[in-house]
């Protein structure tokens, strides 16, 4: 069995496209690249989250074949020749699959800012940036 969170049967349900599991396992490592997570953390991740991941696997998988050139392409901002121009619709438009790149950003975590809680009854009196040395300097240290 592979481990990913898509199979043939869903690339060929959603694209219409065969492709093997060697494809999938590829399209795997790509979207995990893009998702900041693996399959290894399938446990822990939501249902709704893993049909995204489901459906930005089954994305790229499909449309990798018609690829070729995917793992050996040169990275460029602007390509012109006799006269017309192109210019990618965003950085990692030669590497992922619009799709794909559609479903990754449905995905939850990728949305929600970094939130700190603080403990109950504790204020905030900083002194300045917390990465400050001068504010560092001012605080009064508590061993916990």
């Amino acid at each position: 069995m592979v481990e990913a969170w898509a199979d043939v049967d869903d690339v060929l349900t959603y694209t219409g496209e065969e492709v093997d599991e060697d494809t999938i396992l590829r399209a795997q490592d790509i979207i995990e690249l893009f998702c900041g997570t693996t399959f290894l953390a399938t446990d822990n991740i939501s249902g709704r989250n893993l049909r995204c991941l489901n459906r930005a696997v089954a994305y790229q998988a499909g449309w990798m074949p018609s690829r070729p050139d995917l793992f050996t392409h040169i990275d460029v901002d602007t390509v012109s020749q006799d006269g017309a121009s192109h210019t990618p619709g965003s950085v990692n438009a030669a590497l992922l699959a619009p799709f794909a790149a559609r479903w990754l950003r449905r995905i939850t975590w990728r949305h929600k800012p970094l939130r700190i809680r603080r403990r109950y009854g504790e204020t905030d009196d900083s002194d300045g940036p917390r990465d400050s040395a001068v504010a560092d300097d001012n605080k009064v240290w508590i061993p916990m």
